[in-house]
């Protein structure tokens, strides 16, 4: 739900800012290409724990390495935006 109100924001930022620097555009599309792949890197975690290997309780002993990318696409985030 929440990604879709990102979509939605960006959708509308890009129709109605459309006057703003090159600059401040690639950032918005940076953030949300970034947001994207933080939203699917998340599925394919719940859909690794929770379809793949559902009654498996040694798998939540490893962490899927979409987890951990997720934590790198937050961190891209948090620089793009603080910057």
């Amino acid at each position: 739900m929440l990604y879709g109100i990102t979509t939605l924001q960006t959708y509308l930022y890009y129709m109605h800012y459309s006057e703003d620097s090159s600059l401040m555009k690639l950032l918005v599309a940076a953030i949300w290409i970034l947001d994207s792949l933080h939203v699917s890197f998340m599925c394919y975690m719940l859909y690794y724990y929770l379809i793949i290997n559902y009654g498996v309780p040694a798998a939540l002993e490893y962490i899927v390495w979409s987890y951990q990318v997720t934590v790198l696409m937050n961190l891209l985030v948090i620089f793009v935006v603080q910057w």
